[in-house]
C-alpha cells in the first residue's frame, strides 16, 4: 500500500477489518510488548493533546508485511529534535543466544517482524549510531539464576568497548548472594545500576528477598530500573504497597518505574509528588497513549482497541498522563526497548513529538531527566549536553 494515500482514501478503508482484526493484539515476547499492524501518522500531521479532537493525517501508512519495516529503520534524529541529543535509557543488546531467542519468540507471534534472528551486537550498535544516539543504558536480566553471572560479565565486556553504553546489571530471585552480585556489578564492574523485569523473570521485584540488593544500591545512591505496568498483557501485577515501602526504606536508591506504571498515571503522579527518589521511563507508554488518542479521536469504542488494552483505566487516568509532564518533567525519561519496542528511534521520536509537549518537556524526556539521574547517582561520565545547556 502506498505511503501517498490521501485522507479520503484512508478514511475509506474498513479499518475495523483491515487493521485491527489482523494482528492488533498485545504480544508478550520475553518481557517485551509489541503491537504490530498499526496505523501511524507520517510527518505533516497536526499534533494532538488533551483537548484536541481527531488526529488528522495528510498521509497515512499501514505498517503490515513489507511496510512494517519503515517503523523499524534507523536514521537521523537530531534534525527533527532540533539538535537535542537523545539519551536512550532502555536498550537491550544481549548475548547472541538470548538475542536470537528473543527475536525468534517475537516472530512466532509476528511473522513479519523485520528484525533478523541472527542480528549481532555490532549491527545493533550500528543502528544506534545511525540514529545519532550519543548515550544509552544497556539493560540485561537473567531469566534463570544460572545465567546471572555470565550475563553481567557480558554486559561488562560489551560496554567496556562502547563509549556510548552505560551498563546495568541484574540478579534473579534465586541468586544465592544478591548483595555480593550487586556489589560486584557496582563496585568491581563499574555499572551505573541494576535492572529487574519481574514479569519476564517471574518473581516480585519489591519483595523481601530482593532487599540485600537494595541495600547496596542505597549505599551507593544508585538506580534500580524495574518493569512496571501492562499488567493485563502479562497476566501479572506489581505490589504497589511493597514498592512504596521500598521507596520509603531506601531513600538514596533511585527507583525508575519502566513503562511508567501504565496505565496507573494517577498513582505515578502521587508517587512523584511524595518521593524524590521516584522516576518514570515512558518506554512504550507514549506509543500506547498515541494509539489511544488516535482511536479516541476517531470516536472508536472499546471494541476497537486491542484485547487487554485497559481502555477504561486509560480513560480514568488520561488527565493524569498529561499532568505528569506538567508537574514533573525533570524526572521523566523516554526509552525505546530497542530493538524490540514499538519501532526504532526515528519512529518513536515521531510518537513523542506528536504530543507537542513543548521544548521544556521534550528536552527533559530526551536527555535532561537521564542526565539528572546520573548526576544524582554521582556518575562522572555524563553524556554531552544539549546545545542550549
Amino acid at each position: 500500500m502506498s505511503a501517498e494515500m490521501s485522507v479520503p482514501e484512508v478514511e475509506a478503508l474498513d479499518r475495523d477489518s483491515a487493521l485491527f482484526a489482523m494482528t492488533l493484539s498485545p504480544l508478550e515476547a520475553h518481557g517485551h510488548l509489541l503491537l504490530p499492524g498499526l496505523v501511524f501518522a507520517l510527518p505533516g500531521a497536526r499534533p494532538f493533546g488533551r483537548k484536541s479532537g481527531l488526529f488528522r493525517n495528510r498521509r497515512a501508512e499501514i505498517f503490515t508485511g513489507r511496510r512494517v519495516r519503515l517503523r523499524w529503520e534507523s536514521g537521523e534524529t537530531k534534525k527533527k529534535s532540533k539538535g537535542r541529543p537523545w539519551i536512550d535509557p532502555h536498550v537491550h543488546i544481549l548475548p547472541e543466544r538470548r538475542m536470537r531467542g528473543l527475536v525468534r519468540w517475537v516472530k512466532k507471534f509476528t511473522p513479519g517482524f523485520p528484525v533478523n534472528e541472527g542480528i549481532s551486537a555490532m549491527e545493533l550498535l550500528e543502528g544506534i549510531r545511525e540514529s545519532e544516539i550519543p548515550c544509552f543504558f544497556n539493560l540485561v536480566f537473567p531469566l534463570w539464576e544460572e545465567e546471572t553471572e555470565d550475563l553481567n560479565r557480558f554486559n561488562r565486556d560489551f560496554c567496556a568497548g562502547v563509549a556510548e553504553a552505560v551498563p546495568f546489571g541484574s540478579v534473579h530471585i534465586r541468586t544465592p548472594d544478591k548483595e555480593k552480585e550487586t556489589r560486584r556489578c557496582i563496585e568491581e564492574y563499574g555499572f551505573l545500576g541494576m535492572k529487574l523485569h519481574p514479569y519476564a523473570q517471574r518473581f516480585p521485584a519489591f519483595g523481601p528477598e530482593m532487599r540485600p540488593a537494595f541495600e547496596v544500591l542505597n549505599e551507593h545512591r544508585r538506580p534500580l530500573l524495574v518493569h512496571t505496568g501492562f499488567d493485563v498483557f502479562y497476566g501479572m501485577h506489581t505490589d504497589f504497597q511493597e514498592m512504596e515501602e521500598v521507596l520509603r526504606d531506601y531513600p538514596d536508591m533511585q527507583v525508575v518505574a519502566v513503562h511508567a506504571l501504565f496505565p496507573h498515571f494517577e498513582l505515578a503522579h502521587r508517587l512523584l509528588r511524595e518521593y524524590p527518589n521516584f522516576w518514570l521511563d515512558m518506554t512504550n507508554t507514549i506509543s500506547c497513549m498515541r494509539i489511544y488518542e488516535d482511536l479516541r479521536g476517531e470516536g472508536k469504542g472499546a471494541a476497537a482497541f486491542p484485547p487487554g488494552f485497559e481502555v477504561e483505566s486509560i480513560r480514568e487516568n488520561r488527565e493524569h498522563f498529561y499532568r505528569l509532564f506538567d508537574d514533573f518533567p525533570e524526572r521523566i525519561m523516554y526509552g525505546t526497548d530497542y530493538p524490540v519496542g514499538f519501532g526504532y528511534h526515528p519512529a518513536l521520536l515521531d510518537d513523542m513529538l506528536r504530543f507537542a509537549f513543548g521544548e521544556r518537556v521534550e528536552e527533559s524526556l530526551l536527555n535532561g531527566a537521564v542526565r539528572s539521574l546520573m548526576r544524582r547517582c554521582g556518575w562522572l561520565e555524563l553524556p554531552p549536553p544539549s546545545p542550549e545547556d
